[in-house]
């Protein structure tokens, strides 16, 4: 690529969650041969690509430079994500139990916003569970899927592009994509404003604080380029409680996918493993076994008062 054009879709940016511009680099990247722009996407990403930093003010973990918002708000848009929705089984079954366990803090009727909800999986499981459910999302393949794959309520584009209007919503969820947001802080503000007095925020997100992202270091596998933050449970304290909301709870999340497309997404990190497991999984007809996981990732629910 045109050194002139690379340079202009990257971008330097200040600490999100403070403003500060002091920070000390973590992590170098070593992949050098890569597209800048096809590292950008929804459920899969490219490791070694990144420069991820801590602010030394208040120990938010970011990448920088990135890719520049536009880019990456139009590489959403654009995604045609056939791999996430292969999963479809374990997502459904995952969200179903998702759903149940808003009850203890919310319980329906009433209306809930999945935001950043791609196909709408966790929208149908919200759905049947009793809940007045819709989801906004970049992509419009997603969203176009999952309407007429499951007969959700979707729209495309993102939080702020739709023009909800104010205290609209008694639950909002956010299932592993605020770290996929340029601008965290604004799109916090915004979940804020749309929720009603009294609702509930549920954030789902790969935890850089957890014991498993500590022992794998430099390996861990969330370490991805379409991954923009890495929060802490310290960090998105501070994130919620800056933007009106008070934390409520914090515990691990655990999912259930097939062993086939745990083996295929597992590409990301080692074709010749993942060509293994896959091999090895369908000849003994393991595939479509579903399969509960913990990967560090940490689930928060917070309320606006």
């Amino acid at each position: 690529m045109d050194q002139l054009k690379e340079a202009s879709i990257y971008e330097t940016v200040a600490c999100n969650l403070c403003g500060s511009e002091n920070y000390r680099v973590i992590i170098e990247p070593y992949k050098k041969d890569f597209n800048p722009l096809e590292v950008i996407t929804a459920s899969q990403g490219i490791r070694g690509t990144q420069r991820i930093v801590r602010c030394l003010d208040c120990g938010l973990v970011y990448v920088n430079p990135r890719i520049n918002a536009a880019v990456v708000s139009e590489s959403y848009a654009g995604t045609i994500d056939k791999v996430y929705v292969q999963g479809a089984s374990g997502r459904q079954q995952t969200f179903t139990q998702c759903a149940k366990k808003i009850d203890r803090w919310k319980k329906p009727p009433g209306r809930l916003l999945d935001v950043g909800c791609a196909a709408g999986f966790f929208v149908n499981a919200a759905k049947k569970h009793g809940w007045d459910a819709a989801g906004v999302d970049p992509s419009n393949w997603l969203v176009k899927w999952g309407i007429e794959n499951l007969g959700v309520k979707l729209y495309a584009g993102t939080l702020k592009d739709i023009g909800f209007g104010d205290k609209e919503f008694d639950v909002l969820t956010i299932w592993d994509v605020l770290e996929h947001v340029p601008d965290p802080a604004k799109e916090l503000q915004e979940c804020y404003r749309v929720l009603k007095k009294g609702g509930i925020i549920v954030i789902n997100y790969p935890d850089f604080g957890s014991i498993l992202s500590r022992l794998a270091g430099r390996r861990w596998w969330f370490l991805l380029s379409n991954h923009l933050y890495y929060f802490t449970e310290k960090t998105i304290r501070k994130y919620l409680e800056n933007s009106g909301f008070k934390v409520e709870k914090f515990a691990w999340h655990w999912q259930t996918l097939p062993l086939g497309y745990l083996a295929k997404i597992l590409g990301i990190y080692s074709q010749s493993l993942s060509r293994l497991s896959m091999g090895l999984f369908k000849s003994l007809r393991l595939s479509n076994v579903q399969i509960p996981y913990y990967a560090a990732q940490t689930n928060v629910i917070a309320s606006k008062y």
